[in-house]
């Protein structure tokens, strides 16, 4: 089908019979190895997204992720796409202060952190969520993968050119901008890469699963394409 949104794409992955129970990711949290089904990543979406509307953050607002590389990063993203809130990733070695320039920039309404940033350092101006905390529905009551609809409950609709995300500059020469990234701006990184590996199916079948060991962090776009949507 066609995919105007990474709704769309999101949806048709997670909810597809061969890929709901197959593995997404594999984490290690220096004690043990976790793994994450696609099916377990769409209930922790959809549970961030729940998060999203009890705080009454809605479509068109920012919220911020300070944090290093960890699997709930990628389920606040797709959380987050689905009530249309726009994602603005910070690198984890970026400075406090420079988080709270670029929140101000936004107006974040919250900051999620991860286990090796100093939260303290940023005040009680904006609401800081962990994201460990934050993640932590995996299914639906019968345990089964949550179902993802391609539009999240109570949303405005999201199109091909609704903003995703926000990265911004570094700042190192002059003052960080903002660059805004839509739906169609990331589908057009994902499709001819999904267009291409379509061609070698037959033969990559033989080889699976294919792992990829990601390095890069989550709050640039390469990371992202990566561990995200590749």
């Amino acid at each position: 089908m066609t995919r105007r949104t990474l709704i769309d794409f999101f949806a048709d992955v997670t909810s597809a019979p061969r890929t709901a129970r197959a593995d997404f990711l594999a984490f290690d949290d220096g004690y043990r190895t976790w793994a994450w089904t696609y099916g377990e990543l769409a209930g922790r979406a959809a549970h961030f997204a729940d998060r999203l509307r009890a705080a009454g953050i809605t479509a068109g607002q920012h919220i911020a992720i300070w944090s290093e590389n960890r699997p709930e990063w990628i389920a606040a993203l797709w959380g987050a796409l689905r009530e249309g809130v726009v994602i603005v990733p910070i690198d984890y070695r970026a400075s406090a202060d420079f988080l709270r320039v670029v929140a101000g920039i936004v107006d974040a309404k919250a900051v999620l952190v991860g286990d090796v940033v100093d939260a303290g350092s940023l005040g009680s101006e904006r609401p800081i969520w962990s994201l460990h905390e934050c993640c932590r529905g995996t299914a639906d009551a019968t345990g089964e993968p949550a179902e993802v609809p391609r539009v999240a409950p109570g949303a405005p609709h999201i199109d091909a050119d609704t903003t995703a995300e926000i990265i911004f500059t570094s700042g190192a020469t002059a003052d960080p901008k903002g660059v805004i990234l839509t739906h169609r701006n990331i589908l057009a990184n994902i499709v001819p890469i999904e267009r291409e590996m379509a061609k070698y199916r037959k033969y990559i079948r033989l080889f699976s699963p294919i792992r990829f060991l990601n390095l890069l962090p989550l709050s640039h776009m390469f990371g992202q394409a990566m561990a995200t949507f590749v």
